[in-house]
């Protein structure tokens, strides 16, 4: 059995990472497993260097453990470099500053990733897979996400909340704060048609749509309070273009997931699960969110594959 880290060097404002190479390589020394550490180096390269790692260990007929260091984005990017390789399981030690696939894991300290060894000895569960393609400039895309994509008002809040983590001070629950704050003012939304299974479930301006394969996103925001990382459907909210004043009633109850609370919310809310969704901007591009990933695209096509990767999760050992 291999383990390789892959680390993003800045998370955490570089110093996360800093203080995990070092518990690294204490462990590499005091220990006989197989260890490698390896260091993202820009945008794509840790899909790149996973692709890598599982590919090499399938040639010498070992299994591999693959762990991603740092935020929901270089998640993501380790989880398409792995997808496809049986002899591979996603390993997350969370050190960015959103970190929602992990706490589908349960606990109140999902985010910690305690310490290695329990990481080394992790057990594996099976996930769910959101497979999607798009296309931007002519040119097509096809990638996987495996917790949740943003569009609209919360895609916005969490591209604003990106650009605030990356290039001020401004970081963890206080750039989401300020970019819902900023995009109220803006009240930024989309006109989409949202198809589900081969049927329309809206089509006019909205304020957001969120498609969930897990619970959170934006750094802690239960969206999709239902869905289930197993269980074959990926769930679909949308709220319609709706005044300032409701945004603010609704943004509680919707980051506590408890939407169903607030009476007639039937009213300005629509939901559904399903296997195959369409989102069709209805005039020019789409901008969207997965997994702390940003995109654009004229059209998304997202269809949910059972049970296409395994995970390791150290958070429900005692």
């Amino acid at each position: 059995m291999k383990y390789a880290f892959i680390i993003n060097p800045i998370a955490g404002n570089g110093k996360k990472a800093d203080k995990l190479c070092k518990d690294i390589s204490s462990v590499a020394i005091d220990s006989e497993f197989d260890i490698e550490l390896h260091y993202t180096t820009g945008p794509g390269s840790a899909t790149h260097i996973a692709d890598k790692v599982a590919a090499s260990a399938e040639r010498d007929g070992e299994e591999v453990r693959i762990y991603a260091c740092g935020g929901d984005g270089t998640v993501n990017e380790v989880a398409n470099g792995v997808y496809g390789h049986a002899n591979a399981a996603l390993g997350v030690i969370p050190i960015g500053s959103g970190n929602d696939l992990i706490r589908n894991f349960g606990g109140p300290k999902a985010t910690d990733y305690k310490d290695l060894m329990s990481q080394l000895l992790a057990e594996e569960e099976v996930i769910d897979v959101m497979s999607y393609s798009y296309k931007r400039d002519g040119k097509s895309h096809n990638k996987i996400g495996l917790n949740a994509f943003n569009i609209g008002f919360d895609g916005n809040v969490a591209i604003l909340a990106t650009y605030f983590n990356k290039k001020t001070f401004i970081g963890g629950s206080l750039s989401y704060g300020l970019s819902i704050f900023l995009n109220l003012i803006e009240k930024s939304g989309q006109n989409l048609q949202v198809n589900i299974d081969g049927q329309q479930l809206f089509k006019g301006p909205l304020m957001m749509c969120t498609i969930g394969n897990g619970r959170f996103c934006g750094g802690g925001i239960e969206s999709s309070p239902k869905a289930k990382l197993d269980d074959g459907l990926l769930d679909v909210l949308v709220v319609h273009r709706i005044p300032r004043r409701t945004v603010l009633k609704v943004l509680p109850k919707f980051s506590k997931g408890k939407l169903d609370e607030i009476k007639g919310i039937e009213k300005i809310t629509e939901f559904k699960q399903g296997r195959k969704i369409d989102i069709i901007p209805r005039s020019g591009h789409m901008k969207f969110v997965v997994d702390g990933e940003i995109a654009e695209t004229d059209e998304l096509k997202i269809e949910v594959k059972d049970r296409a990767m395994r995970v390791l999760v150290p958070y429900l050992q005692v």
